[in-house]
């Protein structure tokens, strides 16, 4: 229940008497409170309090930013600390955000500040609209707001420039960022340095963010992550590796977003050894094995044969398991031949409310029209005999289609390696167009296929089975 947090009797008449007291709301309906004093007594129209009533308005997670919308619209003049609060609000929203409030906002409402014409932007202003500017990869508008910096005095402003910087480069405008970087030349602004590095991985331009990383006076362990990460994500694992082992030999410790980004590079080498070490290390160094990290080495320990570790990282996150990390530990033991584990973990996940990821989920679907298309092309007719449910040929069809025994083989499929033996274990018999299907998918395919049903075990391959048709 919420309490009134003040009696207008007992303060004075100067609304910074009432700032504590907004400090302290935890509520929209507390601070509406405060707004309907300062309302009632005509406090709303010192620019003082709006200024600081909306500060609160927009900085609390707690509250709603519409309210700080509404509220904004009806201060008479708002000043530039004003201005300058809602559009960083905006600024800092997402499109994805609950209040239906997103970057391009921040634009509107600096164009709206333009054409009031009473107050003029400051160096605060610039990089919270070069922000929206960036997030929404709008480079026009961001070219006229680096126009108006020049305009008003503000690009000799080190903060201002930065933000030009950053916004060039998450624009993909690396030349025009090239340009504004070395005409600055701030030798000390790492976090600039990192910015312009990332850039250069985000266009493929490894030799440029390298040559740029060798240069840099000062590196942090952000400047060795992203060199890390932008080896690994484009392919050169190699070098992602020789990059880490450097960054020790520098005495520099590497962070959780460190071994987040070599374990796809020592996954896809197959360096065990050197993935048990990140393994302990993040261990010795109390670093979280969360459900993102534990899934990259999840991921390492599958691929370089070892699903037993995987299991142990596997079990041993707290935190609750994601879909990525059900889909690392089901892939893993899909790729060690435990097609009936990788199914019944499947269930499992589901069991626990956990949505399948996308990709397994259409990975599986793909697979399965798939193998329906080529057992088609082959001559396969389903066999619907054994459909007992009340519905058309059509309908009886596409239950066959999404049998266990079809699903476990798509899997199967999608996650090992070519020629690799599938093996299904399955607690009834399995029914006749599943067999035919099986004998047909281990000769288009090219694999083994073992299934052990309640009665026997059957062998495919090469399109004929073990149990030579009876069972």
């Amino acid at each position: 229940m919420n309490t009134i947090i003040y009696k207008p009797s007992t303060y004075p008449n100067h609304p910074s008497s009432l700032f504590p007291q907004i400090s302290r709301c935890k509520t929209t309906r507390q601070l509406k409170q405060i707004h309907a004093h300062f309302i009632k007594t005509g406090q709303i129209h010192n620019p003082l309090a709006a200024a600081e009533l909306l500060k609160f308005l927009t900085l609390s997670t707690q509250l709603e930013i519409k309210y700080a919308r509404k509220f904004f619209s009806h201060i008479h003049h708002p000043n530039c600390f004003s201005w300058n609060t809602i559009i960083r609000a905006l600024a800092d929203s997402d499109d994805d955000d609950p209040f239906h409030v997103n970057p391009l906002e921040a634009l509107l409402y600096f164009s709206h500040m333009l054409t009031d014409g009473l107050v003029e932007p400051n160096k605060f202003t610039f990089p919270c609209v070069l922000k929206a500017c960036a997030k929404l990869a709008r480079i026009e508008e961001g070219k006229q707001l680096h126009g108006i910096v020049a305009k008003l005095g503000l690009v000799t402003d080190e903060f201002v420039r930065s933000n030009l910087v950053r916004m060039y480069v998450m624009c993909g405008a690396m030349k025009d960022a090239h340009v504004l970087f070395y005409q600055t030349r701030l030798e000390g602004n790492v976090v600039l340095w990192n910015v312009m590095i990332d850039g250069f991985v985000r266009m493929g331009d490894l030799r440029a963010s390298r040559e740029l990383f060798d240069s840099m006076p000062n590196k942090s362990v952000v400047s060795w992550n992203v060199m890390i990460s932008g080896y690994a994500q484009n392919g050169h694992f190699k070098e992602a590796i020789e990059m880490f082992h450097d960054m020790q030999l520098r005495d520099v410790s590497p962070n959780y977003v460190t071994l987040l980004s070599v374990l796809p590079a020592i996954s896809r080498l197959g360096a065990i050894e050197l993935g048990k070490w990140v393994h302990l290390f993040a261990e010795k160094n109390e670093i979280e094995i969360d459900d993102v990290l534990g899934s990259a080495l999840i991921d390492m320990y599958s691929k370089s044969g070892s699903i037993d570790k995987a299991f142990q990282v596997f079990d041993g996150i707290r935190n609750k398991k994601n879909p990525i990390t059900w889909s690392a530990i089901i892939g893993g033991l899909a790729m060690h031949g435990r097609a009936r584990d990788a199914l019944d973990h499947f269930w499992r996940m589901q069991q626990a409310g956990v949505t399948p990821s996308d990709v397994v989920a259409e990975a599986i679907h793909s697979m399965l029209e798939e193998m329906s298309n080529q057992l088609k092309s082959v001559g396969y007719r389903p066999n619907t005999t054994q459909v007992l449910l009340n519905v058309d040929e059509k309908e009886k069809q596409s239950a066959l289609h999404y049998h266990s025994e079809k699903i476990a083989i798509a899997f199967g499929l999608i996650s090992t390696r070519p020629q690799t033996p599938l093996r299904v274990v399955k607690n009834l018999r399995v029914c006749e167009d599943c067999h035919s299907s099986m004998k047909l998918v281990s000769k288009i395919y090219n694999r083994k296929i073992i299934v052990r049903d309640r009665k026997r075990f059957h062998h495919f391959e090469n399109g004929s089975c073990s149990c030579m048709d009876y069972w």
